[in-house]
């Protein structure tokens, strides 16, 4: 019988002193694990280094809630600010110089109180605001992020095609189509507010098409709905809320019943189809035009992809100085709430889990003392069989790391099933998950760790054993 398989009988013979050990061990060790793998991926998913833009421009007030609110969909839109200033952006503008990519967009609505919708215009995937969808460079159309290589990554259609800037048309993210589930052809109604027991969803009465679905972007571009810009403006409400805010900022004040607070939608219908709404045309080719007027139009923010350098930073100071728009770099916002709310507690977490797998090399060098104890004379036989000391140390402390190793590598397994429903929970409300598969080499270091303190806590048994003196042991009880 060799060394392997007299530890293995050992183990056998007191199973559930065993099993209980190395439960410690892999509740430790997976705990540890855990947190090593959801702080790595915090970094990539909340700390990601490049958006594809470097500036975000909106309603001046927190920063942080406006980079949520734009990239993760979380939290509420900060305010809006006037469409004039994505002019500025563009050539011949004030910010001409320093801009070299601008991208408007809206939020505020849903489809089933679920997936956010976003107003954009066609430029954001690559076809000019036009009938005819001309292709724009690749220079000049924004990515959604950025590859290690510094490449851009941009959005690519699995199926159909990108919405007529002036068509009540829809693109939408590969798990909206998923989990909706939607498909070409599909319609749907924006929603305002989530319904409850008492109050029904506000539904708005415009009816979108989807006319193209985006490959998987993993992150959550995935959750979007994406729809015309200008189609945002025809929903009644939003018109008249544009039109009293404008009223509300030149100091008029609205009248009770007045078309001033107005939020529904009269139609008119010619004789050959064409529809008057009350912010808005719809012709019998289902195209529409917008009547509201241009002045009053309010966006959420602005995506820009600068020309780097000092023009970044000139075009932050020029915004950031003024009154009531501002400038972050989205990916500076994230890294500095890593930094300061989630990397502490990180450490503090792991702190703790690496104390739980300190109690459990604790409880391998109890259990496996008793069981020395016990075992005393099986040991003297042993030695009087021809076993020396050096044999007794290699087989305690074999098996105390045995005992480490299999229930690290179930922690192992254990910590990355944890991460793989965080992911799904994150996927479910935030669109963008993690890479729960991926093994990094901390975890293997820390894997190393637990086996050689898990070896050193079989040494005081061992030692015991070691000392053991034969002959007085020998004798029958």
């Amino acid at each position: 019988m060799n060394i392997f398989q007299l530890v293995f009988k050992q183990m056998r013979q007191r199973a559930l002193g065993t099993w209980l050990t190395l439960l410690s061990v892999m509740l430790g060790t997976a705990l540890a694990l855990a947190i090593l793998v959801l702080a790595r991926e915090s970094n990539d998913f909340l700390g990601q280094r490049a958006f594809g833009y470097d500036s975000l421009i909106g309603k001046k007030g927190s920063r942080v809630q406006l980079v949520l609110n734009t990239i993760y969909h979380l939290d509420v839109s900060p305010g809006n600010i006037p469409f004039s200033i994505y002019g500025e952006m563009l050539k011949g503008g004030p910010y001409a110089s320093e801009v070299k990519i601008a991208v408007p967009f809206v939020v505020g609505d849903t489809v089933n109180g679920k997936f956010p919708i976003m107003g954009t215009p066609c430029t954001l995937f690559g076809v000019a605001d036009n009938k005819q969808q001309t292709p724009i460079p690749a220079d000049q159309v924004l990515g959604y992020a950025q590859n290690f290589d510094g490449t851009e990554k941009y959005f690519e259609l699995a199926q159909g095609h990108v919405f007529q800037f002036n068509k009540f048309e829809a693109v939408i993210g590969s798990d909206v189509a998923r989990l909706g589930p939607y498909r070409l052809g599909d319609t749907f109604q924006a929603t305002h507010t989530v319904g409850t027991a008492n109050t029904p969803p506000e539904v708005h009465p415009q009816i979108w098409k989807v006319v193209g679905i985006l490959k998987p972007t993993h992150t959550a571009a995935d959750r979007t709905v994406y729809i015309p810009l200008m189609s945002f403006y025809t929903i009644a409400a939003h018109g008249a809320a544009l039109i009293a805010q404008s009223r509300l900022e030149n100091g008029q004040l609205p009248s009770t019943g007045s078309q001033f607070n107005a939020s529904y939608d009269s139609v008119k219908i010619d004789r050959d189809g064409t529809e008057h709404h009350t912010d808005y045309i719809l012709y019998p080719d289902k195209t529409f035009h917008l009547t509201i007027d241009p002045s009053v139009l309010l966006i959420s923010g602005i995506m820009v992809q600068s020309r780097g350098g000092v023009a970044l930073q000139r075009l932050q100071y020029f915004l950031n100085n003024g009154p009531d728009v501002m400038d972050v770099n989205p990916a500076g916002e994230m890294r500095a709430l890593l930094d300061t709310f989630l990397r502490p507690s990180q450490v503090t977490l792991l702190i703790i889990a690496s104390l739980v797998s300190i109690v459990a090399a604790i409880g391998i060098l109890v259990s496996i003392y008793n069981s020395v104890s016990a075992r005393i004379r099986e040991i003297a036989i042993l030695r009087a069989l021809g076993a020396t000391r050096r044999t007794i140390l290699t087989l305690i402390c074999l098996e105390a790391s045995l005992i480490g190793l299999f229930g690290g590598l179930i922690g192992l397994v254990l910590a990355h099933a944890a991460c793989a429903f965080a992911s799904y929970l994150l996927n479910l409300y935030v669109g963008q998950g993690i890479d729960w598969l991926r093994v990094d080499w901390t975890e293997g270091v820390y894997l190393v760790a637990v086996v050689i303190v898990s070896a050193l806590a079989g040494l005081v048994p061992a030692m015991k054993a070691y000392w053991t003196p034969v002959a007085n042991n020998l004798v029958a009880v």
